[in-house]
C-alpha cells in the first residue's frame, strides 16, 4: 500500500465522531482522516471536495440516510464502512451484501479488522452492486446475496440457490442452472443468514431450499430427492424442522401435505 488511506467520517453524533477519530488515530496508523461531516448535505460536500479512498458512513442522519447521500454522489469510487446501532434486521442486510459495518459503541479491534478488510479487497472492489443489495435488503427485499469466493464476490439471486453443502470452513453453493460455487463462509453462517427464507438445515452437511424438494421418503430421518435428482439424507434430529418447513411452504403456496 502506497501512502496512508485518505479517509472521511460522516457521523452526526459528536461523541461517536470523536471516539472514531481517536480510535483511528491510535490504532489504525495507515488511515489519514482528511475530513468529517455530520449530515447528508455536509457529507456530500466533503466527499466531492476531498475525493477520499475510504468513508466511514453512519446509516441514519438528521437530514436523511446513507443512501440519500450515496445517490447524490453518483458513482461510488471509494470504500465504505457503515456505522450502525445494534439491530438484528440491519445486520442481516449487511450479511447479504457482504459490506463492512461497525456496531456502536465501536470496538478498536473490530475497527482494525474492518480497515484491514478494506485494504485486502480494495483492488477488486466493485461496490455498487453490493450497495444495491444492501438497500434492497434493508427494505425487507431479500432477493440477492453476495457470495465471497477466492476470486472475489459473486452475486446470485436467492431463488436460484438450490442447496448448500458444507466443506470445512467453506461451503459449496449449488445453483438451479447446474452450476456450483465454492464460498468462504460456513454452513452455520448461511443457516443464520437465510432463516425465514425457505431454507432448512436437514443435516450437518446440508442446507436446502425447500422450493427445490421433489420428493421426501420417510424413515428415521428420511431421504430427500431434489429437483436435479440429488439424494440427501435428513438427520433424525432435524426431521421435525424439515417437515414443519415443508408444511409452512405448502401453506403459503396454497397446498397441503
Amino acid at each position: 500500500m502506497k501512502g496512508r488511506i485518505r479517509t472521511v467520517i460522516i457521523e452526526d453524533e459528536p461523541k461517536s465522531l470523536l471516539t472514531l477519530q481517536t480510535l483511528l488515530e491510535r490504532y489504525c496508523p495507515d488511515v489519514m482522516i482528511v475530513g468529517t461531516g455530520n449530515c447528508v448535505e455536509a457529507g456530500v460536500r466533503v466527499i466531492e471536495e476531498l475525493a477520499p479512498e475510504l468513508v466511514f458512513l453512519d446509516i441514519s442522519m438528521p437530514d436523511g440516510d446513507a443512501f440519500d447521500l450515496l445517490n447524490r454522489i453518483g458513482k461510488v469510487e471509494f470504500g465504505i464502512i457503515f456505522i450502525t446501532a445494534y439491530n438484528d434486521f440491519a445486520l442481516k442486510a449487511f450479511e447479504f451484501s457482504a459490506l463492512h459495518y461497525l456496531l456502536k459503541p465501536i470496538n478498536y479491534t473490530e475497527l482494525q479488522e474492518a480497515v484491514q478488510r478494506f485494504v485486502k479487497i480494495r483492488p477488486s472492489n466493485n461496490i455498487q452492486p453490493r450497495l444495491d443489495i444492501l438497500n434492497s435488503s434493508l427494505k425487507n427485499h431479500f432477493d440477492k446475496i453476495s457470495l465471497p469466493t477466492n476470486d472475489g464476490l459473486v452475486i446470485v439471486e436467492i431463488k436460484e440457490i438450490m442447496r448448500f453443502e458444507a466443506a470445512g470452513n467453506y461451503s459449496t453453493v449449488f445453483l438451479a442452472k447446474d452450476d456450483s460455487i465454492v464460498v468462504s463462509k460456513t454452513l452455520n453462517q448461511f443457516e443464520e443468514i437465510l432463516v425465514g427464507l425457505d431454507f432448512v438445515r436437514i443435516h450437518n452437511t446440508h442446507l436446502i431450499n425447500l422450493r427445490f424438494v421433489k420428493k421426501y421418503q420417510r424413515g428415521q430421518g428420511g431421504i430427500v430427492t431434489m429437483t436435479d435428482g440429488t439424494l440427501l439424507t435428513v438427520s433424525r434430529t432435524r426431521k421435525n424442522e424439515f417437515i414443519e418447513g415443508l408444511r409452512n411452504l405448502s401453506m403459503t403456496m396454497g397446498n397441503t401435505i
